[in-house]
């Protein structure tokens, strides 16, 4: 073997090592307008990544024919081929261009609202119900210092009774606990009782007004804000409350339709 042959032998590998090693490949990226902060570059062939600064500046390892992905939320993904003139004082510019969306189709359709609260919650959009809800709950027109209770019985007047005086001193206190014991209990349950029936009594008309609006009252039926509470009042021996409290709302509503006829008649001969 001649010497001009050894010398290919040795610059063969020594061509073929410098092709293979990576440089670095300075780089700006932006968009028809302005800079790109914070892009994402991966080059393909190496699966190493870096990002663009507040300047949109950036550099990565490369050699020819690498292909560079460069993503950012917002603009199409680009794949660029790198060149043998990407490397050197060239300054390269890789340019991104926006991604545009298009919503999709909304068809409109008519809606099966009842216009009463509690059905039309079932078959609507919780935002929707929240919407209802917020505007059914406004009661800012009705006076609720007046309280809707009825007046104080026998019972609720009553006192626990001293259970020691009731009882036979002679009975070793055996039968104290047993008498003391039935009659605080039968006292409380009836307490609780009265309390939850008072409770009703005072919540039940905003329930009616959560339950089938206020445009029901004083625009259907036509009844004055401020006479509301007297309205209720006025239907109150047609025992409504009972028919709510027992789920029966057509009766209920039949009734109110009914009785504001013969109400708004009352008031205005009144006046």
């Amino acid at each position: 073997m001649n010497k001009i042959s050894l010398i290919f032998l040795f610059i063969i590998p020594i061509t073929i090592k410098a092709q293979q090693k990576r440089r670095f490949l300075y780089a700006k990226v932006h968009d028809k307008i302005d800079k790109v902060c914070n892009a994402h570059i991966i080059n393909l062939n190496t699966n190493q990544g870096t990002f663009t600064n507040e300047l949109g500046e950036f550099r990565i390892l490369a050699k020819k024919n690498d292909s560079l992905r460069i993503s950012f939320i917002g603009y199409k993904t680009a794949i660029f081929i790198v060149k043998e003139n990407h490397f050197g004082m060239l300054e390269n510019n890789f340019t991104l261009d926006k991604e545009t969306y298009e919503l999709d189709e909304v068809i409109l359709k008519k809606h099966n609202l009842f216009g009463f609260l509690s059905r039309d919650m079932k078959q609507t959009p919780d935002d929707i119900a929240i919407v209802k809800s917020k505007s059914a709950f406004d009661f800012s027109m009705i006076d609720f210092e007046k309280k809707v209770i009825s007046k104080t019985d026998a019972i609720d007047r009553s006192k626990a009774p001293n259970m020691r005086k009731e009882t036979d001193p002679t009975a070793k206190f055996a039968g104290i606990g047993r008498s003391f014991s039935a009659g605080i209990d039968g006292y409380a349950a009836e307490k609780r009782r009265l309390r939850k029936k008072i409770e009703f009594k005072e919540k039940f008309p905003k329930m009616l007004i959560s339950e089938f609006g206020k445009s029901f009252f004083f625009k259907d039926l036509k009844i004055p804000k401020e006479k509301y509470l007297h309205f209720l009042e006025y239907c109150n021996p047609l025992q409504i409350e009972k028919l709510y409290k027992n789920g029966k709302v057509l009766e209920v509503i039949k009734i109110l339709q009914q009785e504001s006829k013969s109400y708004l008649k009352i008031i205005n001969l009144q006046e």
